[in-house]
């Protein structure tokens, strides 16, 4: 008898610790292996466009003037969307030249004449009215007059083309003694390294300015980016620039793109009046 008592005992003991390592078995299972965690990725700082060492001047003044407006309004809208200040550089006599100088103007834009003017150049097309290297003062006057009415509410005058005009010293007074009288400043677009303006209008006691850089001579959207980045950096180092672009589209669009980050980088954009001198 006691020996049956004995085994069953035994067998109560191992069915005892047996059901103890099944609950633990299955608990062990419901308990999830702790996952792995993985560190967030280190966000990339974007590079500076102009790194502070070299901004001398932390909030240069910067004037974009575009040219060759009349032709057509292709473009406008996209312009207009920019909303910075870009000086609008109106061609004379177009279908749309004073269409283009109203609207700009009721937006609070700067419009200026780009005045068609002789260039050395014998192969490309000149715009009706050119004023050409020769002319009697009484024929520059005719046609200067004629233009300037022709584009409405203007601030100044840049040359169209006009290489071969911007160096006659005997052509350049004839039309910067007109630009006077009526209070209007030249912008010389610098087409010739041998332009007397700058001294002539000096001598005229007449407002004046010249460009620093040419953003569009490729109508290519990276070339165009590239030059906007040149004049950024050139304007850092000197404290202000003048650049010259034209009406098309990959000029606006590139612009619409790159003003907003180049204000925030520190940029001043201004219009043109502000930055000539007398």
């Amino acid at each position: 008898m006691k020996k049956k008592i004995v085994i069953f005992a035994l067998v109560l003991l191992a069915a005892t610790v047996g059901f103890i390592i099944w609950r633990n078995l299955q608990v062990t299972k419901k308990i999830p292996t702790p996952k792995k965690i993985v560190s967030a990725p280190a966000v990339k700082k974007k590079p500076e466009r102009i790194p502070a060492r070299l901004k001398k001047f932390p909030h240069p003044k910067v004037a974009i003037v575009m040219d060759d407006f009349g032709y057509n309004m292709s473009n406008l809208e996209t312009f207009f969307s920019i909303k910075k200040p870009i000086t609008l550089s109106v061609l004379p006599g177009l279908r749309y030249s004073a269409q283009i100088a109203d609207l700009a103007r009721a937006r609070g834009y700067e419009v200026i004449l780009h005045l068609p003017l002789e260039a050395h150049r014998k192969d490309v097309v000149e715009e009706v009215d050119t004023i050409r290297t020769g002319m009697s003062d009484g024929s520059v006057l005719i046609r200067l007059r004629k233009e300037i009415s022709e584009v409405p509410g203007l601030s100044g005058v840049s040359n169209h083309m006009g290489s071969k005009a911007t160096e006659d010293k005997q052509l350049m007074p004839v039309i910067f003694a007109e630009l006077k009288k009526d209070k209007l400043y030249f912008f010389d677009s610098l087409t010739s390294q041998k332009s007397v303006c700058r001294e002539a209008a000096k001598e005229m006691g007449l407002r004046y300015a010249r460009r620093d850089m040419f953003l569009d001579n490729s109508t290519e959207a990276p070339y165009i980016e590239k030059q906007l980045l040149e004049l950024e950096k050139f304007a850092f180092r000197n404290g202000k620039a003048i650049a010259v672009c034209h009406d098309r589209k990959n000029t606006v669009k590139v612009l619409a793109k790159f003003m907003p980050e180049m204000a925030r980088d520190g940029v001043e954009f201004v219009f043109l009046s502000e930055m000539v001198v007398n």
